[in-house]
């Protein structure tokens, strides 16, 4: 990691050529590393495939996408300049920029577009966030080289909001053609302000400045030229103390998940910054499978929801920063409803009632109930190189045993843990999302997800589905925002899920950077215009 500072001529030189062709790149430094201590490992590279809000992170500097929001509900100019939308939203027609080129050289242009949503909605391609965003996608039609309509099924008001995440990015088609099978794990292609230079699995993303990039959204960023750092560097730290001592040691600039026993001893430190954030999106929740006994069973599922001493667990394993869940959408998102806090409270006696009435009875005194002879099993599948999700699975047993439940815990490697939950077997798993619009409920509710998507409740509702196209249909805030509620009611009634805490994103970084740009409400921190200050 280098910090450099640019001498005084470099300065003149640069303020010369600010005043003489406008603004490029306020500190583009030569050899000016930037070190980013992130906390969860990738699945893939390839952010159109991705499960991973890490790799949206990682590839946010990598990939331009077509609009930029910033802040949530405000949609500028990226690799489309302008756009219009048919009374019903079911079609948007891009107009793109001229003169952007992929990190490989390939032209960007309409057909490049169109190939990135086909790739999408290609069920071979076993897209996971992405092919949501893309809703009821039907097919685009490329009007010439610089013009692209996108045509849906059905009416699809958030489109715009969809396009402002790295998930829906334009990548290369040349190099997806070339790679094959490879593509995402060895090499991404973007058009963005800095290209992937090596990836280490389960060690480090090594990104280096794209020197011909013109054309950055100064709208947003400030800025349109090259960016300030020539190396961009992502070092997969997911154990919490090790990964606050690189940040006050000064082996990485940034980090992400700030252990929250930490930030007020952090406050304090000249030397650091802490950035706290309301998160959007979905907060950590516990889902539950419909297609394997017994959460298959309504009872089981509403006496696991109010079993869980939420403000305890936040007390526990996040040391107080959050706010008890009561719906699939924090508190900050638009929709969310007040009145879910009503629905499925914590009621230990109630929780233990409900088994009761169902004929889950503790016979033996072991402590755990039987119903036929079968014990109230259920196996929780978890990643066990996570500290988070480690103390999360045990806190969750412990409150579980309470009312006779037997939590059996699978802690597992990334890669069996994936395979294990998008086959299927488990009774319960954690989920945590970042999302900036209502329209992600589709992720976790719509049954076009439950087969081996992200749906891994396998929650099949025609009404549900019914719902969530309706208000993707929506234009209209205050209608859109009624059937949000309806939603969430049934998600309720139907006990589809647990929602555990509304968390705070929670960022760390030297206090000399600057230029740190959040965009998704906080999400996804760009650091195309970051740059360190001058001492």
């Amino acid at each position: 990691m280098k910090r450099t500072k640019a001498t005084v001529c470099v300065l003149l030189v640069l303020t010369f050529l600010m005043s003489a062709f406008g603004t490029f790149s306020t500190l583009a430094q030569e050899d000016t590393e930037f070190s980013f201590g992130i906390s969860n490992n990738v699945d893939t590279l390839d952010p159109n495939v991705t499960t991973y809000s890490s790799v949206g992170v990682i590839m946010t500097q990598v990939f331009d996408p077509l609009v930029l929001q910033n802040p949530l509900g405000t949609f500028y100019p990226g690799l489309a300049t302008s756009w219009e939308i048919n009374d019903d939203s079911t079609e948007y027609v891009f107009t793109l920029k001229e003169g952007v080129t992929f990190h490989d050289g390939t032209p960007f242009n309409a057909e490049a577009v169109k190939f990135t949503f086909d790739r999408i909605a290609d069920p071979d391609t076993a897209s996971q966030l992405a092919i949501s965003l893309l809703g009821p996608y039907e097919s685009s039609t490329v009007v010439d080289e610089y013009t692209l309509q996108v045509n849906f099924s059905s009416p699809y008001a958030p489109f715009l909001n969809s396009l402002s995440t790295p998930y829906l990015a334009p990548t290369s088609p040349t190099a997806v053609e070339e790679l094959g099978d490879e593509y995402g794990l060895s090499m991404v292609v973007g058009t963005g302000p800095f290209k992937l230079e090596s990836y280490t699995p389960d060690s480090e993303v090594v990104l280096t400045r794209n020197e011909d990039y013109t054309w950055g959204a100064e709208d947003v960023y400030g800025m349109t030229g090259p960016a300030n750092f020539s190396t961009v560097r992502f070092v997969i730290i997911q154990e919490p103390a090790t990964r606050l001592a690189a940040l006050e040691s000064g082996e990485v600039d940034f980090i992400d998940d700030v252990p929250e026993l930490d930030v007020a001893r952090l406050t304090e430190d000249p030397n650091i910054t802490i950035e706290q954030i309301e998160q959007p999106g979905h907060g950590y929740s516990l889902m539950m499978n419909f297609e394997q006994a017994p959460t298959d069973e309504l009872a089981v599922r509403q006496a696991i929801a109010m079993a869980i001493d939420k403000q305890s667990l936040i007390d526990v394993v996040f040391n107080g920063f959050g706010t008890p869940g009561c719906s699939a959408l924090t508190k900050v998102m638009f929709g969310y409803d007040a009145a879910t806090c009503d629905y499925l409270p914590y009621d230990p006696d109630q929780s233990m009632a409900i088994l009761e009435e169902a004929g889950w009875v503790d016979t033996d005194g072991d402590g755990i109930r039987e119903r036929d002879g079968e014990p109230l099993a259920i196996q929780h599948w978890y990643r066990a190189d996570s500290p988070l999700n480690n103390s999360l699975a045990t806190f969750l047993q412990a409150d579980l045993a309470a009312v006779g439940i037997d939590m059996q815990l699978n802690g597992a490697s990334q890669s069996g843990y994936f395979d294990a939950v998008r086959a299927g077997e488990h009774n319960t798993q954690g989920w945590w999302d970042t999302w900036t619009d209502p329209d992600g409920l589709r992720v976790l509710f719509h049954s076009s997800n439950a087969d081996g998507g992200t749906n891994r409740n396998r929650y099949r509702s025609e009404e549900m589905d019914a719902l969530l196209d309706e208000a993707a249909g929506i234009s209209d805030p205050a209608a859109r925002a009624e059937v949000y509620a309806e939603i969430q009611k049934l998600a309720a009634d139907d006990a589809v899920m647990v929602y555990l805490n509304d968390p705070y994103l929670l960022y760390g970084y030297a206090s000399n950077l600057e230029g740190i740009t959040f965009l998704a409400g906080g999400n996804l921190p760009a650091f195309y215009a970051a740059s360190f200050a001058a001492e």
